[in-house]
């Protein structure tokens, strides 16, 4: 695939993945919220704080789509292997943890307010944002040693 083929596909796949993520985070996480409550009158009282915690969950994954849409730039212009690439790699990687933090924390709680199964679903989810975050930093350290040979390599005559 030609570059500029690629850059296009990957900002295809960031743009999807920006419009499925505002899908899911202003419909249906509210209205599955929403639902339980109503399921489940004892805990009707979570209803608004699990739709702001569930939507303070939104903001890493915004962070992290913003600097992979700064990465493919990158990679359209030829110059894939910069020292800024792999500082948004990394970027990516902090926002990975972040949020896998993030999920950790919410399905304890869950757990211990509620008794919620949950946390069979939760500590998947947090085992993928942890090899997320492990791809993104190993990424970004391989990145930066191709920004540094090819530093080299320009100043060769």
């Amino acid at each position: 695939m030609k570059r500029v083929g690629l850059v296009r596909t990957l900002k295809g796949v960031v743009a999807f993945l920006a419009v499925m993520a505002a899908v899911y985070y202003a419909a249906i996480f509210p209205s599955r919220i929403r639902e339980i409550g109503l399921e489940e009158p004892e805990l009707a009282w979570l209803v608004t704080p699990g739709i702001i915690a569930i939507s303070l969950s939104a903001v890493p994954i915004a962070i992290a789509l913003v600097l992979f849409w700064k990465i493919c730039t990158e990679i359209g212009r030829d110059n894939s292997f910069c020292h800024q690439n792999a500082r948004w790699l990394s970027g990516i990687g902090v926002c990975a943890l972040i949020d896998t933090g993030y999920c950790a924390i919410g399905t304890v709680t869950l757990e211990i307010i509620a008794g919620s199964p949950i946390w069979l679903l939760g500590t998947a989810v947090c085992m993928v944002g942890l090899a997320i975050a492990l791809a993104a930093f190993l990424l970004s350290h391989l990145v930066l040693k191709a920004a540094d040979m090819k530093d080299e390599n320009d100043l060769t005559i």
